[in-house]
């Protein structure tokens, strides 16, 4: 006889190969049952890393450094506004010269003629200075009354003899020497008075 098992329930036999009861219908304990596939658990998804605080205090200080810059670019502006506001009209800067650059009749010299002088301003004491397009000296420094037309290629000519340089004053240069391009500087011992390309 083949292997049975009783219903717990209904108390009817069943062969050992039912899985349920043929009489009730219920799974019967004592058969072989198929093995079942683990029933899978809650998805768990790996942690969020923890906050880097260290990023958002550098974007922090970087904004900070970012405002006070503007803040004094505007207060640069600003001030600058008021003390150029403090000169009187008509006065300029005192000590700033007027040069208009042209070339002479038969373009052989440049001529810077001066259009406006800081008063007092000797020949002894202004300074002619030629640069090269590149920045380099190509005529140092040198007096306006000490400039020689044939060792320098460049000459101091004042519309007055004697005195202080005024308007109507002129430099010659040589456009052979010191062509297009070049750059041209005219100080003092307080500084720069007037500077500009030769062109």
């Amino acid at each position: 006889m083949a292997a049975t098992i009783r219903c717990a329930r209904c108390g009817a036999t069943n062969s050992i190969a039912n899985q349920f009861c043929s009489n009730c219908g219920v799974p019967l304990s004592g058969s072989a049952q198929p093995p079942m596939a683990p029933t899978p658990g809650p998805m768990m998804w790996p942690p969020l890393p923890a906050r880097s605080t260290s990023n958002v205090v550098v974007l922090i200080v970087v904004l900070v450094i970012v405002v006070a810059v503007v803040l004094v670019g505007v207060a640069a502006v600003l001030i600058g506004r008021q003390i150029a506001n403090t000169v009187p009209p008509g006065t300029g800067n005192p000590r700033l010269m007027g040069i208009s650059v042209g070339r002479s009749a038969d373009g052989t010299n440049w001529t810077l003629l001066i259009t406006s002088v800081p008063s007092g301003l000797a020949p002894t004491v202004a300074r002619l200075t030629i640069l090269t397009s590149g920045g380099s000296t190509a005529l140092a420094s040198t007096s306006f009354a000490s400039l020689n037309y044939a060792v320098d290629r460049a000459v101091y000519s004042p519309s007055q003899s004697g005195g202080t340089v005024v308007a109507g004053d002129r430099l010659l240069i040589s456009t052979v020497v010191y062509p297009t391009g070049y750059g041209y500087q005219i100080s003092e011992s307080t500084g720069i008075l007037a500077a500009g390309r030769l062109y």
